[in-house]
């Protein structure tokens, strides 16, 4: 009972729901006070992907969770039952992305990079509340602890159903995700700081959420003991997956980027592999968990490997921002010889 909020004749409103809706109102004020600050003019646009980003997002998160969860619906009433749950957070994200894609085909005019920017911004805190209402829907959980002195909340929460004290991944999700959020936020300050001279493109904070946040769920989605396996399988977590795609592609755009804007450089080789060397690791740590259970040491290589492959994107991205600070002031220099 602890997940209803509230009981009006047959219609039961629960917490889950609620703390979902507010994560949704939340990621929208945080993405609107995001353009205020960014200063774009047609802040239309971002209303426009809001409002057509929600059924988008919508329907491909529950594609997303249908395709890993076929044997749930059992008839076509199944599907159209939004109310049971079941859903994909990679799928919203993708959602959002192709509302962007679409309304930049249907309008030229539209900022998609920097509408996207700013629900990321909005996404990334959103995302935050919404792991922390796992807490009364009982998702997002991880391995059982029979050690009764890890008995206690926030590291593990006890499941009713199960009779089990389970760790309470999501926790830590929320918070790995806060900490998501404030680095975005400080890179949009850099980004947008004119007397420093330093402007990143537009769809760059975009950009660094999906390297950010792929390197967190190739780490909790192996925690999770309710992961969504890829077409049943029980090896293959699909967001585990798509979050290593992630973070490679989006290293590989900024090592191309600093590639044209400062030449070939000996780190742009180390910047390549590692998005690599992380992959292989973490694989190499879940081919070990299924044999040998030795959870404290795989999830610490996995923590390590992500965390390396998240601070190199972001190092490597930095170098594509300083050379836009270095062309500004050569810019600058060339204009007061002319004036001379």
């Amino acid at each position: 009972m602890k997940n209803i909020a509230l009981i009006l004749g047959n219609i039961h409103i629960y917490w889950h729901g609620v703390c979902m809706a507010a994560a949704i109102l939340l990621a929208v004020m945080t993405s609107m006070i995001v353009c205020s600050a960014l200063k774009i003019k047609r802040k239309n646009d971002l209303l426009n992907c809001i409002l057509l980003s929600m059924p988008i997002g919508l329907i491909c998160s529950r594609l997303l969770y249908w395709s890993c969860s076929l044997e749930e619906f059992k008839s076509f009433s199944d599907h159209l039952n939004f109310a049971r749950g079941g859903y994909a957070l990679y799928g919203a994200i993708f959602g959002v992305m192709l509302t962007g894609a679409v309304l930049k085909i249907l309008n030229k005019q539209f900022k998609a990079g920097a509408v996207l920017d700013c629900t990321a911004v909005g996404g990334a805190l959103g995302i935050v509340l919404g792991r922390l209402s796992s807490y009364f829907s009982g998702d997002n959980i991880g391995i059982v602890f029979t050690n009764e002195k890890y008995h206690f909340f926030p590291l593990t929460i006890y499941n009713e159903h199960r009779g089990e004290w389970l760790f309470a991944v999501f926790n830590f999700e929320a918070f790995f995700e806060l900490i998501i959020f404030i680095v975005l936020c400080v890179f949009f300050v850099r980004n947008n700081n004119e007397k420093k001279g330093m402007k990143g493109k537009d769809g760059d904070i975009a950009l660094l959420f999906l390297l950010l946040h792929g390197c967190s769920q190739g780490l909790f989605d192996s925690m999770h003991s309710d992961a969504l396996k890829f077409m049943n399988n029980s090896f293959v977590r699909l967001q585990q997956i798509l979050g290593a795609v992630c973070f490679t592609v989006v290293t590989v755009i900024f090592v191309v980027r600093s590639l044209k804007a400062n030449g070939f450089k000996k780190y742009h080789i180390v910047s390549s592999v590692v998005p690599l060397a992380a992959v292989g690791m973490t694989l190499w740590m879940e081919l070990n968990r299924i044999g040998y259970h030795n959870f404290i040491r795989n999830y610490t290589v996995i923590f390590f490997s992500m965390l390396a492959a998240a601070i190199n994107g972001m190092l490597i991205y930095k170098t594509t921002v300083n050379h836009g600070q270095e062309a500004l002031a050569q810019e600058t220099k060339q204009r007061t010889e002319i004036d001379v």
